[in-house]
């Protein structure tokens, strides 16, 4: 998988870490959407979510809260062009849940975008619920 090719350069700190949504199957949407990237994305990508973790304030051109929806966050990453997004959102245990990457080609970001990602925050919290 893309996103564990390079994992192990991560360090895991202790305030808002990132997680991978995943299915009830068991299926993890984002790693798919990453298993498609060469390892240079995959280092920007790493690189882009360790700055999220270690920097405190986090400036806006890597992450930051999305308007007009329910508490959805995006990672924001730049590379040779290209333009992608990891949609997520922060858990009750301060986790920053990713549930949906693409590759942004539009200036906003489109609905069914957004979409996708609501209904994985929606399913992760529903499951979370009857976890208790």
């Amino acid at each position: 998988m893309a996103l564990t090719r390079l994992a192990n350069r991560l360090t895991i700190d202790p305030g808002v870490r990132d997680s991978v949504y995943r299915t009830a199957k068991g299926k993890c949407p984002v790693e798919d959407y990453l298993d498609g990237f060469s390892d240079r994305q995959v280092e920007k990508v790493l690189w882009t979510l360790r700055v999220v973790r270690e920097l405190n304030p986090v400036p806006a051109q890597y992450l930051q809260k999305m308007s007009g929806t329910n508490d959805l966050w995006e990672v924001r990453i730049s590379h040779a062009g290209n333009i992608f997004r990891l949609l997520g959102f922060v858990t009750s245990k301060r986790l920053l849940m990713l549930v949906h990457g693409f590759t942004k080609k539009t200036e906003k970001t489109p609905p069914q975008e957004l979409a996708t990602a609501a209904a994985r925050k929606k399913d992760h919290e529903t499951r979370e619920k009857t976890k208790s």
